[in-house]
Formats: C-alpha cells, structure tokens, sequence
C-alpha cells in the first residue's frame, strides 16, 4: 500500500481500525482488522507507524514469552554442520 494514493489508503486504514475495534466481540471480524488498518496507515502517518512499531515489538514479546512459558512448541531443525539420523541423542 505504500503506492497507494492518500485519498485510498486513509480512509481504508481508518475503516479497518474503527472497524476492527467495534467488532471485535464477532469471530470473524475484529482482532485482525486493527493491525492490518495499522499497517495501511503506517507510510502516510508518523504516529500510525510509531504505533504499528510498538504493536509489532508487543507480538514478539508475546511470543517469546508463550514459547518461553510452553504454550507454543518450536520445531527446531539440525544446523548445516550437524547430522540428524531421527535416533535419540546418546548421553555421555
């Protein structure tokens, strides 16, 4: 959206936050509707892209913190120089 004229991207960006704030009780509306009305805003608006910034920094916090804490696993794949043959590791 960062070629998109001001007289578009605005009112989308606007629309999509108020929107996504209004109907955030519906499951299919609401939570995703504010970050991506961020996102639109955020070329044409400091303040949309300082927010869009700190919303970011927040999620990965969040995220961390749940990976942290256990409640998202990560798959983790072997490194270039390690072998992974699916055996279990041997312990010394």
């Amino acid at each position: 959206m960062r070629d998109a004229p001001r007289h578009v991207s605005i009112p989308v960006g606007v629309g999509l936050i108020l929107g996504g704030t209004i109907l955030a009780p519906l499951p299919v509306f609401g939570v995703w509707m504010f970050p991506l009305g961020l996102a639109i805003l955020a070329p044409h608006s400091p303040s949309a892209q300082r927010l869009s910034r700190r919303f970011h920094w927040w999620s990965i916090k969040c995220l961390r913190w749940s990976i942290r804490n256990g409640f998202v696993r990560v798959k983790r794949r072997p490194r270039n120089g390690d072998q992974d043959d699916g055996s279990p590791p041997e312990e010394a």
